[in-house]
């Protein structure tokens, strides 16, 4: 379970409200597994979650999967796309209060779909088949990720990724919405809105760590083709820098960084700084937007984090807010059961 409390300026608000304090129930989750002998297994979870005075039950995964010889997996199902290290990592392992502008705004979501891939301790690739009709959406989708890690030690990573999508969006109307890494905050952080015929992803990750030291970043960048043939082109980064104060690191296994684990009974405690610019605009129309972030993390156990997170925004191109001054204090408490 998280939950926690939002606090931002006029920012973050359509109406140029300040200040806005809001409390949620970000997610209230439950899993169950299930499994037949060592080769296949099934998982499925929900969750409940309370934001913006909203109450909302959502379907997490929800697929089978069948593991053969040297981890070749086959699923089938709902669950998330291959696409994004952030976007990929569970919530409980990630080391912000939410994830970056960037992730939040191109890496697909769960979808239902047919992926085939393998699992290394050193590298991975996955590719799938997706499409959200069954949801009442419109979009199929072709779905790849490749990583490495060329240096794979008990404390000392270097994780490299590539992840690319091509997307039929069905002639539908098409806009890249964001809130700026606040659950809460209106969606200010907007791209040009149109019909699209499709479009194609590309992301690149990077990651470093050594001992009780990180560092990330991916790219990612979007071209959408209308149903007249005129191409938009959207991009975005992050960098991110975290150190734990504590003797602790975070472990890592088959492309991607797990949850942390304290060594000592009193918790581990880490510092964490990102920047994350957002690129919306093309043909003069549409949102450029950045966010700074300062964050402390607690971890008493591996069942128990809390997340505290400053951020400063900058935004132009915005028609939507008529204020875009002002920050925003973010704090999330999770509960693993």
């Amino acid at each position: 379970m998280a939950a926690g409390v939002d606090h931002f300026d006029a920012f973050f608000s359509r109406e140029g409200d300040s200040p806005t304090t809001k409390a949620l129930l970000r997610s209230a989750k439950l899993q169950l597994e299930a499994a037949w002998g060592e080769a296949l297994s099934a998982d499925i979870d929900g969750s409940y979650e309370i934001r913006r005075g909203e109450r909302q039950a959502d379907l997490g995964d929800a697929f089978l999967q069948y593991q053969g010889a040297r981890h070749f997996t086959t699923r089938l199902g709902r669950f998330k796309e291959p696409f994004g290290l952030e976007r990929l990592s569970s919530y409980t392992a990630i080391t912000t209060s939410e994830r970056s502008l960037v992730s939040s705004a191109f890496a697909p979501g769960r979808s239902q779909g047919l992926q085939v891939g393998q699992d290394r301790k050193s590298w991975t690739w996955a590719l799938g088949l997706f499409t959200d009709e069954p949801e009442g959406g419109s979009t199929r989708a072709v779905t790849g990720r490749l990583t490495v890690a060329p240096i794979r030690l008990d404390q000392q990573v270097l994780h490299l990724g590539l992840a690319a999508s091509w997307r039929d969006l069905g002639d539908e109307r098409f806009q890249i919405r964001d809130r700026g890494e606040v659950t809460s905050a209106d969606s200010i952080i907007r791209s040009p809105r149109m019909d699209a015929r499709d479009s194609a992803l590309l992301g690149l990750e990077a990651a470093w760590a050594s001992g009780g030291f990180s560092l990330t970043s991916e790219a990612m960048a979007q071209e959408v083709v209308q149903v007249n043939g005129d191409s938009w082109r959207f991009s975005g980064a992050y960098l991110q820098a975290a150190v734990f104060l504590t003797d602790d690191h975070r472990g890592y296994s088959r492309g991607e960084f797990k949850r942390v684990k304290p060594v000592a009974t009193t918790g581990a405690v880490e510092l964490v700084a990102r920047y994350s610019a957002l690129d919306l605009r093309d043909a003069a129309l549409g949102a450029e937007a950045s966010i700074g972030l300062l964050g402390l993390n607690y971890y008493l156990t591996e069942q128990f984090q809390l997340r505290l997170n400053y951020l400063l925004p900058d935004i132009s191109g915005t028609v939507l807010a008529p204020d875009t001054s002002g920050d925003a204090v973010t704090l999330r408490a999770l509960f693993l059961f």
